[in-house]
């Protein structure tokens, strides 16, 4: 128990930089400017909230790239992101690697959630 308090201290110091992840995405990739929809964003999130599998989530994306439904250009950079905050977990598990997939899923779970609500910002910004 004192661990996952530990780790979840870890993750907490982490949220500026997710946050930022999150937003350089929407906003590198023009995701507003797309035919992208919110609902796509937000079943990528329900996916992350019902799985603890990575894999699951990045055949989904790669489902709804291959459908249209999540632009290629924006699906790459949020498969990429999904990397990049893998080996950020790794680094917060070092000590605790049996923690490293819940971790994992946790720092995507926010991730998930900065990147609709920047999503919805740019959107509605845009009158779309």
């Amino acid at each position: 128990m004192i661990a996952e308090a530990k780790l979840l201290q870890e993750i907490e110091k982490q949220l500026d930089e997710i946050v930022q992840i999150a937003e350089s995405c929407v906003t590198n990739t023009n995701a507003a400017s797309t035919d992208l929809e919110e609902s796509q964003l937000r079943n990528l999130q329900n996916l992350a909230s019902a799985t603890d599998s990575v894999l699951v989530l990045e055949n989904f994306i790669a489902y709804q790239m291959g459908r249209k439904k999540i632009p290629v250009e924006v699906g790459r950079q949020i498969r990429k992101d999904l990397q990049e905050l893998g080996r950020k977990a790794e680094e917060l598990t070092r000590s605790d690697p049996q923690s490293l997939r819940w971790a994992r899923m946790e720092l995507i779970r926010l991730y998930l959630g900065f990147l609709v609500r920047k999503f919805v910002a740019e959107k509605k910004l845009q009158g779309g």
